[in-house]
């Protein structure tokens, strides 16, 4: 054991193990706690570096919780698959809860109609050649399996696939140029 101790002497702490950790990018703090015991700093250490941290505000999983919701909105996913990422990450439950629903609140979030925008690029195929204008495919039963896998896949709730899945049915009954598509 004393070999062992010599060797940690010589090494960072664990706040600046941590510190360099977090200069790349944002980290939850389940992904700091991971990282600073895989580097097998005592339980002591890496609790005492991550109050440290969260003191200064290096640390923050609420607002870490908010960017990624951001993030996911940007990339065209579901704030379902954004809140089970955030958990896997080591986030609480109820931090990831409380971050989406002030995201879709502050941010005006309609993820209806940000499922209706992925769905209509399935069935809007564009052209080889210039100047013809995109069609629409038949929404038969496996375009509309296609598109509710797609969106399952990106983290919309069912409720919004059903949604989007029977008006892009209706949409494609009617005439393409009124559906504002």
């Amino acid at each position: 054991m004393a070999k062992k101790e010599s060797k940690k002497e010589n090494k960072k702490t664990a706040f600046e193990t941590a510190c360099s950790y977090l200069a790349a990018r944002m980290r939850t703090t389940g992904e700091v706690r991971k990282h600073l015991e895989g580097r097998e700093y005592t339980e002591a250490e890496i609790t005492e570096a991550i109050n440290d941290l969260i003191g200064m505000r290096y640390l923050d999983d609420y607002l870490y919780a908010l960017r990624y919701y951001e993030y996911n909105r940007e990339k065209k996913r579901g704030v379902l698959r954004a809140e089970r990422e955030l958990l896997e990450k080591g986030i609480d439950k109820e931090t990831a809860r409380n971050a989406k629903e002030d995201f879709l609140y502050e941010q005006k979030v309609d993820e209806f109609e940000d499922a209706l925008q992925v769905a209509r690029k399935e069935v809007w195929v564009q052209p080889d050649v210039y100047g013809e204008a995109p069609r629409a495919r038949e929404v038969d039963d496996r375009l509309s399996a296609k598109i509710a896998r797609r969106l399952e896949s990106k983290g919309y709730s069912r409720g919004d696939i059903f949604r989007v899945l029977d008006r892009i049915r209706r949409e494609a009954k009617e005439d393409p140029g009124e559906t504002g598509w």
